[in-house]
């Protein structure tokens, strides 16, 4: 399902295993979660969105649904594959993919209304996080809302898990609230947990705008 690569980190390799694996953790409703991350994040008609780590673009698609033709979703990943599969996909004018790394995104300052990034963060090698973060602040416009979700799983589904992944928790590393304090010394204000019932933990941001 994926590859690691010690600088990028872990990249999608498969993604027929990847969409099974998702379709059975979120037991089918990963559309309703999709449509609460487009909500928490407040795309909104006309708005240019970038979503890192893109995946099989889902995301980008419900985003690039609600911009409509007057805006733009960007999905961006650094698998091949992924990018590649997204690209053949019919969809609107206003959906874009590109390949690159979280850490070093090919955008100019302050393109986007909307930055999201989902189940992304815990792949990136940790000494390139706060990089990733850094890209997200840059390209990010001011006023602009940044979105980062991640696997929050009820104790229940933990402990059923956790002999797959040699016991413990597995989703220690996943806990978004790690970079709550990151965020707010980068300048990020209105930061925003949220425990969504689609064992998902979404924290949002706003990057100021000048006074």
């Amino acid at each position: 399902m994926f590859v690691d690569d010690s600088d990028t980190g872990l990249v999608i390799a498969g993604l027929r295993r990847y969409n099974l694996f998702t379709a059975v953790f979120f037991l089918g409703r990963q559309r309703r979660l999709l449509a609460e991350f487009v909500a928490k994040a407040g795309i909104a008609p006309g708005h240019r969105t970038l979503d890192i780590g893109c995946g099989p673009g889902k995301l980008v698609r419900a985003a690039g649904a609600v911009t409509g033709p007057s805006g733009t979703a960007v999905g961006v990943d650094p698998s091949a594959i992924a990018v590649a599969d997204n690209r053949q996909r019919a969809g609107g004018a206003q959906l874009r993919y590109e390949q690159a790394p979280a850490q070093d995104l090919p955008f100019d300052d302050g393109e986007f209304a909307v930055v999201t990034c989902t189940f992304v963060m815990h792949h990136i090698p940790a000494p390139h996080r706060g990089t990733a973060l850094a890209e997200m602040w840059r390209v990010l416009r001011p006023g602009g809302r940044l979105l980062l979700a991640d696997a929050s799983p009820t104790p229940g589904t933990r402990r059923v898990l956790a002999p797959f992944f040699g016991g413990g928790n597995p989703f220690a590393d996943a806990d978004i609230r790690h970079y709550t304090d990151q965020l707010r010394d980068m300048g990020f204000t209105e930061l925003e947990y949220t425990q969504s019932k689609y064992q998902t933990g979404i924290l949002t941001a706003v990057k100021p705008a000048p006074h």
